[in-house]
């Protein structure tokens, strides 16, 4: 069964801006044609309507930005969203342009990723790129509700294939909508709206089928800040990467494995280099994530780390200065 897209927040706001500019228009008309002389004619009452116009505009463009609560000088946002024991990255520019990594975990009874989707994007919206790190129920858990909501211009996979039913869900996702498909390897770049994308692994030839050492792996650049994300390689990939690549500095760290022991080397963090640090894990998971060997090594090498067992949602502003402009859902 096919659902009927429903309206954007932002179409909402156009459409009732429309019909209360063609009302204000309509007694405007009537007002003049009813007064008639000189002192009321069309043409008063077209500047008055303009003016009200205006005012009108003012209006909804603030309440449009107190219902967001968005700066109106930043240049984008990074919302590592609270998803539980799960990943789910969006990151947004100011033009519009949207990517999303990951969907959280399938058996989240609340469906966070699609509410948290509805208030950035909104139901019907437009997300450009879709990117699975691995195909792990914690990272495409849904992927296929993401599909079926929004309009998605490209999806990224690993290639790995998977046996779970969640995998062939979004599969078959991917196969019913008109996305594009892609399986990125190393050395790629994209560029999305104002984004750059690095891929930084799979390499071309894989030495396992392990879905988390196949991991994408992307640095994503929006306005000189660059955001890392490994999914879920362990140190092992981390070497490579370092053996490969003379460049992997970052300004935000999305911390692989969602702060396994096994990933998180001192070596990829020296070489990273990274300003913050950010943890998705949730709260009394059975892997115990992050573990203390992890949140040790980020601590020794001085590095600020938010995490969304204590803080929730972790927001990055992105306004044109050196400065990280970081929120939290909640402090703890």
């Amino acid at each position: 069964m096919v659902r009927k897209k429903k309206l954007t927040k932002k179409q909402k706001q156009q459409r009732i801006q429309l019909v209360f500019t063609t009302l204000l228009l309509g007694v405007a008309f009537l007002m003049g044609l009813f007064f008639g002389d000189d002192s009321y004619n069309i043409d008063y009452f077209s500047r008055k309507f303009e003016n009200m116009r205006t005012d009108v505009a003012s209006v909804f463009s603030n309440l449009g930005s107190q219902t967001t609560g968005e700066v109106q000088d930043i240049e984008g946002t990074i919302h590592f969203f609270d998803v539980g024991q799960g990943s789910s990255t969006l990151m947004q520019a100011n033009d519009g342009t949207n990517i999303l990594i990951d969907t959280g975990r399938y058996d989240d009874p609340d469906k966070k990723i699609i509410k948290y989707l509805d208030q950035y994007i909104g139901t019907g919206g437009t997300i450009d790129l879709l990117i699975f790190t691995h195909n792990d129920a914690d990272h495409i858990g849904n992927g296929d509700l993401v599909l079926d909501y929004y309009k998605v211009n490209e999806v990224w996979m690993n290639g790995v294939d998977h046996t779970t039913k969640i995998y062939e869900d979004v599969l078959d996702a991917i196969e019913e909508s008109d996305t594009l498909y892609h399986e990125p390897k190393a050395n790629e770049e994209k560029i999305v709206g104002p984004f750059k994308v690095e891929v930084f692994s799979p390499f071309k030839t894989a030495e396992t089928d392990d879905q988390n050492e196949e991991s994408i792996v992307t640095r994503t650049t929006l306005d000189g800040v660059r955001t890392t994300i490994t999914g879920d390689v362990s140190s092992n990939v981390e070497n490579r990467l370092i053996k490969q690549y003379y460049d992997l500095k970052t300004d935000i760290l999305l911390i692989g494995h969602h702060g396994s022991h096994d990933s998180t080397s001192n070596e990829w963090l020296d070489a990273t280099d990274p300003r913050v640090g950010v943890i998705q894990a949730g709260a009394d998971n059975t892997y115990g994530h992050p573990h203390e060997e992890t949140l040790e090594r980020i601590e020794q090498n001085d590095i600020p780390l938010y995490n969304t067992i204590n803080n929730g949602t972790i927001t990055v502003k992105l306004n044109g200065s050196d400065k990280l402009d970081i929120e939290v859902e909640k402090n703890e």
